[in-house]
Parts: structure tokens; C-alpha cells; sequence
């Protein structure tokens, strides 16, 4: 039962045992009342009866208990003569009748004639009540007002505990549909322990994730437009130098393809991003060696590494069997390595450590370099599109800063996980890929 209709059912059971402890109460207090007054009430019938057999005898009392229509606290009241005959022929209760036959004066309370007859009055016992307590006539209308309030009382509480969150809710889907991102509900709301305040908590997370990106979005429109701009700008620088008189026209031409080449991988690198964010690109998965894959990326890396005075270690172990794209999980190793390299002092070694984890099922793969580092508050920023850990955006600072914005994408599309954190002198990423369920 969830928390919701469990809060439904105990303002329900709540309400039942409102009544059931007011309805003893009434009852109880009731009876009391009826047993302090028991020798009143029954000492001004033994008078009543006496007093109109003396006035009128026999017919005096039979006249008497006719129009009273005796009853005590309900039940009916019998008066028998000597010889056992009620005086209206009625017949007297089963229980009372084999005492008035059976040769011995009928039990009850007695009555003397003018000429010396006796009569008695007999009670006939309680009858069960069908309806408990709202069979007795002095507390009905207790019970049923006690019965009213109780349920109204605990219907408006429990209206008030669901339509104030609901109301909430709704003044904070306006706001947020008004265009206001930074709208969430009420701490009232949130912090409730049934649906509702899980609904809540959902409702701020999808404010938050909307937010965030809105405002990602406005961010990688910003810088597209950035990096776009610069390579248009030197083309144009080319071209006026080309036109110039004297100028170097073979020169600026190929200033031109370089720039039309770095405008291209860009404009590729912004589309990849693009894809692997919408899943627009279903990725392969075909069974690889993840070791293999490495050697490779590992070989070519160490040739770019050689010319910049740098170096890989790379400590091969055994094979890792994992499924993935073949390209697009190259793609992602690589650009982490190469960014290490980017930013590895000359001289420096980058550190490639794979090894697999038995007891989650993945491979861990890290890249680790002995560069400046990064500062704590920007560690989860460097998987941004177009970020760059530097203030300055000029193109020394590092690439266009879609690396690591694209090997977090794959790693993630495979199910896997991509984190930075600091290592001593440098910077150590950690990627972490679902081994193939026989290599588990």
C-alpha cells in the first residue's frame, strides 16, 4: 500500500474511531445518568400505581397503567393480580411466566387494594438492541451530531492535506510554463513522505534538468558562434591580404584550406555532439578486445607523442571482451589521450592503465597526465561542449574543447562512466565500459 492511500485510509479509520470511543462515552454517561436515577423513576411509578388504585381500585389501575403505557427505561411494564391475570391481558414475558404459575407469589414489587387485594408489578427483561447503542432513544441524537463533526473534521483535514500540495503543484507548473526556470514548489511540498511530496521532488529535478538545459543550449549557441567566428575572420583576414598588390596570393590560398580544414573538423565535431546527444546515431555493437583497440590507439599516439618529447606507458594486460562501435569508442579513448598529451609538460610521461573489476562486471580504463591539473569547481565542466579550463579561449589554450564533450557522450551511450579528478601533479580521467557478460 503506498504512502498516499495509506494516509486515505487511516483519516477513514481515524473518523471510525472517533465514533466508536464517542459513542462509549455517550453510552457511558448515559447509563450512569440512568442508574443514579432508577430510584427516582421507579419510586414515582410504585406511587403512581398505588395512588390510582386506591382512587379507583381495580379498574382505577387498570385505567392507569392503559393510558401511561407504563414502561421503565424502555422496556414494558406488567401488573399482575394474585391469581397471576395481567390486568390488560397481555402475555407476560416467557422468562416471568413459570414464576407467576408456579403456586408461589409472581416476583416484583407490590401493590395493596382498598379491600386487601395485592398486586405486584412485574418488569419485563431488557430486549437485546438490534442497533447496539443507536437503539437507545437518549443517544441518538448525540451519536449522530458526534458522527457529523468527526467526519467533517477529518474529510476537511484530509482535503486540506491534498489540495494544498495540488495547488502547489499547479502554481508551480504556471510559472514554470510562464518561462519562470527557477520556479519549484513549495519546502512544504517537498518534504512530505507520501506521492505527493515525491511528485514534488520530481517536479524540482525536471525544473532543475530543464534549466540546465536551456541554459546549455544558450551556452553551446554562444560558443558555436564564437568558434565559428574566428576561422571565418582569419579567412577573411586571407582574402584581403590576398587582394592586396604584391601579395602573397599562393600563401593566404593556403591559409585558406587550412582554415576551411579546422572550420571543417569543427562543424564535424558540432554535428557528432549533436548526434550522439538526440541518439539520432544508433551505435553499433559488435564484440571487441578492448586491449586491441588500445594498442592501436596507443601506437599512433606514441608516434604523435615522439615529435612533442613525451611519452605513453602503456602496460598491456589481458584480454577485455567487451560490445561497443568499433569508431566510436576509438574516438572517444583517443581524444582523451590526445588531450592528455595536449597538456602534458615535454619531457612527461602519460600514464595508460587498464584492469578489469570482477565484482562490478566492467573494465576501468584511466588516463592519467602530469600536467597543470584542473581546479576542483571545473572538474565536472571540462565535459562540456566548447569549455576550455582556461579564461583565455585563444587556440594555444588547447582544440576547440569538443573532445571530451565527445568521449563523455560515447562512454555513456555504451553504459559506461567518465570522470576527472586530480592526481597529484596532473589530471587523471577514468573511464569505466560493461564487459561482455561471458568476459564477467
Amino acid at each position: 500500500m503506498n504512502r498516499l492511500s495509506l494516509r486515505i485510509f487511516a483519516s477513514f479509520f481515524a473518523t471510525l474511531l472517533l465514533i466508536a470511543i464517542g459513542a462509549v462515552l455517550v453510552t457511558g454517561y448515559v447509563v450512569s445518568e440512568r442508574r443514579e436515577s432508577a430510584p427516582t423513576t421507579l419510586r414515582d411509578l410504585v406511587s403512581g400505581a398505588q395512588a390510582a388504585l386506591d382512587d379507583g381500585g381495580r379498574a382505577g389501575l387498570t385505567e392507569w397503567l392503559r393510558g401511561r403505557n407504563a414502561r421503565l427505561f424502555g422496556s414494558p411494564v406488567f401488573i399482575v393480580d394474585d391469581s397471576g391475570a395481567e390486568l390488560l391481558g397481555r402475555p407476560l414475558p416467557p422468562p416471568r411466566r413459570p414464576m407467576l404459575h408456579s403456586g408461589r407469589r409472581p416476583h416484583g414489587l407490590g401493590l395493596v387494594g382498598p379491600a386487601g387485594e395485592h398486586y405486584r408489578i412485574v418488569f419485563a427483561p431488557p430486549r437485546p438492541l438490534l442497533w447496539g447503542v443507536f437503539s437507545m432513544p437518549q443517544t441518538r441524537a448525540a451519536l449522530l451530531l458526534l458522527a457529523l463533526c468527526a467526519g467533517a473534521l477529518v474529510s476537511w483535514m484530509l482535503a486540506r492535506s491534498l489540495t494544498r500540495p495540488i495547488a502547489d503543484l499547479q502554481r508551480a507548473a504556471r510559472a514554470l510554463a510562464g518561462g519562470d526556470l527557477g520556479t519549484q514548489v513549495a519546502p512544504a511540498t517537498r518534504s512530505r513522505r507520501d506521492e505527493i511530496g515525491q511528485l514534488g521532488a520530481a517536479f524540482d529535478s525536471m525544473a532543475h534538468d530543464l534549466r540546465e538545459l536551456l541554459e546549455g543550449r544558450e551556452r553551446l549557441l554562444r560558443d558555436v558562434s564564437h568558434e565559428l567566428r574566428s576561422p571565418l575572420a582569419r579567412m577573411r583576414l586571407a582574402v584581403g591580404l590576398a587582394q592586396q598588390p604584391g601579395g602573397d596570393v599562393g600563401a593566404q590560398i593556403a591559409r585558406l584550406e587550412t582554415e576551411i580544414g579546422r572550420l571543417d573538423a569543427l562543424i564535424g565535431g558540432i554535428l557528432d555532439v549533436s548526434r550522439l546527444e538526440s541518439g539520432a546515431r544508433s551505435l553499433q555493437r559488435v564484440d571487441l578486445d578492448l586491449v586491441a583497440v588500445l594498442d592501436a590507439i596507443v601506437a599512433d599516439a606514441r608516434f604523435e607523442a615522439e615529435s612533442s618529447q613525451r611519452e605513453i606507458a602503456w602496460t598491456r594486460p589481458a584480454a577485455m571482451a567487451i560490445q561497443a562501435d568499433p569508431h566510436w569508442l576509438a574516438a572517444a579513448i583517443e581524444n582523451v589521450i590526445r588531450n592528455a598529451l595536449r597538456y602534458a609538460p615535454a619531457g612527461s610521461c602519460v600514464d595508460v592503465t587498464l584492469r578489469a573489476d570482477p565484482d562490478s562486471g566492467r573494465a576501468e580504463l584511466v588516463v592519467r597526465d602530469r600536467g597543470p591539473g584542473v581546479q576542483a569547481d571545473q572538474l565536472g565542466r571540462i565535459f562540456e561542449p566548447f569549455y576550455r579550463v582556461a579564461e583565455a579561449r585563444e587556440r594555444s589554450s588547447g582544440g576547440a574543447g569538443l573532445g571530451l564533450a565527445i568521449a563523455a557522450r560515447v562512454i555513456r551511450a555504451h553504459g559506461g562512466s567518465i570522470s576527472a579528478a586530480q592526481a597529484g601533479p596532473g589530471l587523471a580521467v577514468t573511464m569505466t565500459l560493461p564487459l561482455s557478460p561471458a568476459a564477467r
